[in-house]
């Protein structure tokens, strides 16, 4: 199957307004790129009646919903759910520790969180790191997990008002050369490499072999160069 002429890029928003989907439907448009959506309420995890979060139900519709794509963009509103019976406040915070505790690959990609009070996100991250530091006086600051984890991630921050025009702005700058390669390429995921010259390459599917270029991103970047080489000789005279 040919790809189409718009790039296709995926990217998750979680926000407890069910309307958020439809907001996102329509502001979110960039030019060149068909903006896959996938929308996550928690509020659709909480029983009411035992004042319990459903986090295992909630990781599994996670799991259902990436399954098999390249995620470009993690979008979250701040605020969605206060603790319940079993579980913590379900926050951005909360969020961004789920997924980075499912793989290692959403460390790797850009998160927006928007929030209509920022000096509440200020005062809970800041909580937090205390809360370590506190638990842990021995430690050196640099060795706490969670400021670790948060300075070696890509997060931005906006207000609510704001979300949309970021949204937009980050999808654009993910137009990079690497995508349109992997996504055309996703296009063909059944075919099969063969004669790369690479061991790693040769034998495996196109589909397989982008999942795991999601999870190791020097893979991916690797990867594009030889097929561009592979590319160029094999469309170009060699200088003689």
């Amino acid at each position: 199957m040919a790809s189409s002429n718009k790039i296709p890029l995926n990217y998750i928003v979680f926000d407890d307004e069910s309307d958020e989907l439809q907001q996102n439907k329509s502001n979110v448009s960039v030019a060149g790129v068909d903006c896959n959506l996938i929308f996550i309420n928690p509020t659709d995890f909480l029983d009411v009646a035992t004042n319990n979060f459903k986090i295992t139900e909630f990781e599994s519709m996670i799991d259902e919903k990436t399954r098999g794509l390249q995620i470009n963009l993690i979008a979250s509103d701040w605020n969605m759910l206060p603790k319940t019976d079993n579980y913590n406040e379900i926050n951005a915070l909360e969020i961004i520790k789920i997924l980075v505790n499912k793989h290692e690959k959403f460390k790797k990609i850009q998160y927006l969180i928007y929030s209509g009070k920022s000096k509440e996100v200020s005062e809970v991250l800041i909580g937090e790191i205390k809360k370590e530091i506190e638990e842990n006086p021995q430690d050196p600051i640099n060795s706490k997990q969670l400021l670790s984890m948060l300075l070696e991630m890509k997060l931005k921050f906006c207000t609510r008002a704001a979300r949309f025009s970021e949204i937009n702005t980050l999808i654009y700058n993910n137009k990079t050369i690497s995508l349109i390669v992997l996504n055309t390429l996703s296009s063909f995921d059944s075919n099969t490499f063969h004669n790369t010259g690479n061991d790693f390459f040769d034998g495996k599917k196109i589909g397989e072999l982008i999942d795991l270029i999601s999870e190791n991103n020097n893979l991916g970047l690797k990867f594009i160069r030889e097929f561009i080489e592979m590319s160029i000789a094999n469309y170009t005279e060699l200088n003689g």
